[in-house]
């Protein structure tokens, strides 16, 4: 076995790690299937990670919530064509759906992580983490969009984002069981709706 800096080898077993976690699910992952999707020695994964747990927060830190090319692609687009904030949480719904089907495993994933963290105390820092930076990346959509169309929320912003994750976690969470395309568009839609009974209208935005 060649040997690497500490640094190298623990992203070495990280990758492996996310690899096993991504075909048999977080729960898969132990030292012993670890060492084994790496090629390495048991011995090489305990010198690296002091035991399951923290390789189970690093791995699940290594993970970084972000939207999708297409959502903020979708977004820009309808924010050059100046459409009306209804419309243009509309045409964020295909988007949503392709990113999902795009980064599938990964969203699998970062599902996975939230329910074992919600049992494990080891992963639930990381759980946490991740349910802040799909909030923060929520709500700075939101205002990206309610801004280009002009309007404000009646509702807190922070509340606003809250409920948006968990209605997009919802219909993911769905979809990656039935992958019914039309009922997560639907899902999708849906939202968008709820989403503009938030919103004052531009004549009485500023109001």
């Amino acid at each position: 076995m060649n040997r690497m800096p500490l640094a190298e080898r623990r992203a070495q077993l990280v990758e492996a790690a996310l690899r096993v976690a991504a075909q048999a699910g977080v729960e898969a992952v132990t030292i012993r299937a670890v060492a084994h999707e790496a090629g390495v020695s048991l011995g090489t994964v305990h010198y690296c990670f002091h035991d399951k747990d923290e390789l189970l927060d690093v791995m699940g830190q290594s993970i970084s919530v972000e939207a999708s090319d297409q959502l903020r692609a979708a977004i820009a687009a309808g924010a050059e064509a100046r459409l009306e904030f209804p419309a243009l949480l509309r045409e964020c719904a295909p988007a949503l759906l392709a990113g999902l089907k795009r980064y599938r495993q990964v969203r699998l994933l970062l599902l996975e992580i939230a329910t074992t963290g919600a049992r494990n105390t080891a992963l639930r820092p990381t759980a946490l983490t991740h349910l802040e930076q799909s909030t923060a990346m929520a709500r700075g959509l939101l205002a990206a969009v309610a801004d280009a169309a002009g309007v404000s929320y009646t509702v807190d912003l922070d509340v606003v984002a809250r409920v948006t994750t968990a209605l997009i976690d919802g219909v993911e969470l769905a979809w990656l069981v039935d992958e019914d395309d039309d009922r997560a568009t639907e899902g999708f839609l849906a939202l968008a709706g709820l989403l503009a009974s938030y919103v004052r209208a531009p004549s009485t935005a500023s109001e």
